[in-house]
């Protein structure tokens, strides 16, 4: 290899690892946030709604300005926004230390919405510009797993909590975000500003209808996937450790524990299903298949028959199983995205994690409240039979051939 590619190569492996260490950082202050609430909840006189509603505002805020962000990210770059929305993400754990009351945790929810909502547009804009073309499937998976292994991290919470009390676990929790919007900031020959590239496409394709573009089944169905895909991940990653522990009687750090490997088995997952990504040609069979293999792992959790002691076997199995689909589907979303149109169409769709993300607390919050946490798994079971079908259907509302645009530009 010679010293002109190995370069860039060093290169792209630096811009890969920041952007997805930053990924993981933004799904680690999701899960966090609503991890500290539920360690604060008695403390403070949070019900389990009020905790639920919380989250939903946080996730409200991000889903509203999403499309902002982006608009902000063609304006000033995604580098300091980027940056602008790690600091606030930190600033928000750190708060946590000196709320005591619904209207501060609201307050502080607010300013983590703004800070979550940058990620997708300003995470995508870097890589596209920065990256080179032939690593761009790596980079994406490379994102994936690193918000996977963020959600990881949230549970840690509930440890540093049991070891420092919950004022330093929320001040310690707010470091990652901070440093790396340093490191984000002082990374300016690396982090290509995309908006040259942006601007070319633009030209190069032309200005069609926005509306007209977002209103095409495909893209339509897609955005519904994903709501429901985070209506699924985020009501069971913010409850299930205190669901755990009333359906199995268990601690709340093996609770806490089981909440982890359903994580990085999920990330494990994610490897594995880029592997198949890059050798099937049938993207919605990989994820139809996996999404029903998790639905079979997590009957049994519902209908309470698995030991206390198997269930970290279950849920690692059934982490992974999801897991394999995260690649199939952005395969999917690329499929279905028109050339030059890749920014809007991932903006868009990913609004829908947002969306599903804001139902979520409400939902399976109020289902706490109401003492049936075996329903949540109910629920978590039919919408995994759910979007199964919903991956075929768009693939059959999809052209038959498709330039993959999120990659080319």
């Amino acid at each position: 290899m010679s010293a002109a590619v190995a370069v860039p190569a060093r290169r792209d492996v630096r811009v890969i690892s920041l952007i997805g260490v930053a990924h993981g950082a933004s799904h680690y202050y999701q899960l966090a946030f609503v991890t500290m609430l539920l360690i604060v909840r008695d403390e403070v006189g949070l019900s389990f709604g009020e905790v639920g509603l919380l989250g939903s505002l946080f996730y409200a805020v991000s889903g509203f300005g999403q499309t902002a962000a982006g608009f902000a990210v063609d304006r000033f770059g995604a580098r300091p926004i980027l940056a602008g929305g790690l600091a606030a993400l930190g600033l928000m754990l750190g708060l946590i230390s000196i709320a005591h009351s619904f209207a501060a945790f609201a307050a502080i929810a607010i300013i983590g919405g703004l800070g979550n909502c940058v990620f997708h547009p300003a995470d995508f804009a870097i890589l596209n510009a920065s990256v080179d073309q032939k690593r761009l499937g790596r980079a994406f998976s490379i994102h994936g797993l690193g918000g996977s292994l963020g959600w990881a991290a949230g549970p840690a919470m509930y440890f540093l909590d049991h070891s420092i009390g919950w004022v330093g676990a929320a001040l310690i929790g707010a470091i990652p975000g901070l440093v790396l919007a340093f490191l984000v900031l002082v990374h300016r020959t690396d982090l290509v500003d995309h908006r040259i590239k942006a601007r070319a496409a633009a030209g190069a394709h032309g200005g069609g209808s926005i509306r007209a573009l977002f209103l095409q089944m495909p893209i339509l169905l897609c955005l519904v996937y994903f709501a429901l895909l985070a209506t699924n991940t985020v009501g069971i990653q913010q409850f299930a450790v205190p669901a755990w522990k009333s359906m199995f009687d268990v601690t709340e750090n093996y609770a806490a524990f089981c909440l982890m490997v359903f994580v990085v088995g999920s990330a494990a997952g994610m490897l594995a299903g880029g592997y198949f990504a890059d050798r099937v040609h049938r993207h919605e069979r990989t994820a139809a298949i996996g999404l029903l293999a998790a639905a079979a792992l997590t009957l049994p959790i519902a209908t309470q028959t698995v030991p206390p002691a198997l269930l970290p076997v279950i849920l690692a199995l059934a982490g992974f199983a999801g897991g394999t689909t995260g690649p199939s589907r952005d395969m999917i979303v690329r499929q279905a995205t028109p050339a030059g149109a890749s920014g809007k169409v991932f903006g868009f769709v990913y609004s829908g994690l947002d969306l599903g993300s804001f139902l979520a607390p409400l939902v399976f919050g109020q289902l706490m409240s109401l003492g049936q946490p075996a329903t949540m798994f109910w629920i978590a079971t039919g919408l995994y039979v759910f979007n199964a079908g919903l991956v075929t259907i768009i693939r059959q509302a999809s052209p038959p051939a498709r330039v993959p645009a999120a990659a080319a530009e």
